[in-house]
């Protein structure tokens, strides 16, 4: 499907990817018209596939689809589609919603891929989460142009057949392995076979984001026995941070072995552009008092470098697709326990801590492995960037970085810039600064 505002996004992309102008990019961002809503995707689907009205008549619009909606017998009441189409609310980025969104593309008889865009580009979410056995028969369903009824019927006959006890499925990516097994049936009685033989096998999921959220963890936090040299830090930090005209300097080959953070932060305590007032252990001193850097937080603490983030209120003007599930100490508690997350559903958070470990764990390295203390980036780096994390997000069954999300515009936004750990930083302090000042 033509996607002008995604291609108009990342064109944006490279007038705010400047310094200079931080202040206009994060304006950008929180202006409702810079991005697609809901409303607005919404109304380009229903003219693709047919609607001649008035596309600006709130009424008509919700009025079409709510005769379509009740063909397929959708629970989806007239007052929710018609906050739809004014604008006063969007479907939530949580599993209870994930159902009106395929009701909405069943009513409307949507292609396979008009699907995925509707989902991608409207929804801001994955579609096809073929870890449940629901959204696999979705899957299989659009894919065969099979109508909302027999999905429904497949879901029930599946359901309720017994679950057989076979091995667990060692697939490095079990979900992609399902959608591509799936992709290759060609009867829904091979479909009602493979699942009910595999039923087992859909208890628990996200294992390949678990096992890359914890690889991304130990590079940015170290390995358990790094805590020896960082103890041996502190003792030396806590012996010299007082001292104000101290010429302490860090031999950044002794602490190869600790995780990317605190090797930035060694590695700024002895760079003038970063450290202009302090001495290194004063520096290092006054970033790390009262916290332990080994922990999961500290990551937060250093990535995001602002304690103002709020995501409870609605009355804020950070866009929801951007402060839905964006990185917090609870988050990144779940996504990092194996007994959540291997039954999470909450896809966005999940994929959102991926974009922000990933970030800094590619420009950290970057960033110590410049030797000019004055970083700039070229543009080979920045594709590097992308081609390794959209490599990254499509390894766990996430759709790559993509200028219409918001939240995915920041990180392109940043990785364009000459700086893009200064960049992040500064945007999201200057994000979140404006919502402090448009709630006092």
């Amino acid at each position: 499907m033509n996607d002008g505002f995604t291609i108009h996004n990342q064109n944006d992309i490279y007038d705010y990817c400047y310094i200079d102008f931080l202040e206009e990019a994060v304006d950008y961002l929180i202006n409702p018209d810079s991005f697609r809503s809901f409303g607005k995707g919404l109304t380009e689907l229903l003219i693709k596939k047919g609607y001649s009205g008035d596309t600006t008549n709130v009424k008509e619009l919700s009025t079409y689809l709510i005769e379509r909606l009740r063909k397929i017998n959708s629970s989806i009441g007239a007052g929710t589609v018609n906050s739809w189409f004014s604008g006063n609310h969007s479907p939530k980025i949580e599993a209870g919603s994930r159902n009106k969104i395929y009701e909405i593309c069943f009513a409307l008889e949507l292609s396979y891929e008009e699907t995925v865009w509707f989902f991608q580009h409207v929804y801001y979410d994955r579609a096809f989460n073929c870890h449940t056995i629901t959204e696999a028969i979705y899957y299989y369903c659009f894919l065969h142009n099979q109508t909302y009824t027999d999905a429904q019927e497949i879901i029930q006959y599946v359901e309720n057949a017994p679950t057989l006890a076979t091995d667990s499925e060692e697939t490095a990516n079990y979900t992609q392995f399902v959608k591509n097994h799936i992709g290759e049936l060609q009867s829904v009685a091979e479909l009602k076979e493979f699942l009910i033989q595999n039923k087992q096998n859909f208890n628990s999921w996200n294992k390949s984001a678990l096992k890359t959220l914890n690889k991304l963890v130990l590079e940015l936090l170290g390995p358990p026995e790094s805590k020896t040299t960082i103890d041996t830090l502190r003792q030396t930090i806590n012996k010299n941070q007082n001292k104000s005209e101290n010429k302490l300097t860090f031999d950044l080959s002794y602490y190869q072995n600790c995780g990317l953070l605190i090797r930035e932060l060694l590695f700024d305590s002895q760079n003038p552009l970063t450290n202009t007032t302090s001495s290194p252990a004063q520096y290092i001193y006054e970033l790390i008092e009262n916290k332990n850097i080994q922990k999961n937080n500290f990551i937060l603490i250093r990535s995001l470098e602002t304690t103002k983030i709020s995501r409870k209120s609605e009355k804020v003007p950070v866009p929801y697709i951007v402060r839905n599930n964006f990185p917090s100490r609870k988050i990144i508690s779940d996504v990092l326990s194996e007994d959540k997350v291997l039954v999470s559903k909450s896809y966005d958070s999940i994929r959102k801590m991926i974009i922000l470990l990933d970030f800094c764990r590619f420009w950290i390295t970057v960033k110590l492995e410049n030797e000019d203390s004055n970083l700039s980036i070229d543009d080979s780096l920045s594709e590097i960037y992308l081609e390794e994390t959209n490599a990254c997000l499509y390894q766990c069954g996430y759709e790559e970085l993509y200028a219409g999300n918001p939240y995915d515009w920041i990180f392109l936004c940043c990785a364009r810039s000459d700086n893009p750990l200064e960049y992040f930083r500064l945007f999201i302090g200057e994000l979140w600064e404006k919502e402090s000042n448009d709630t006092e």
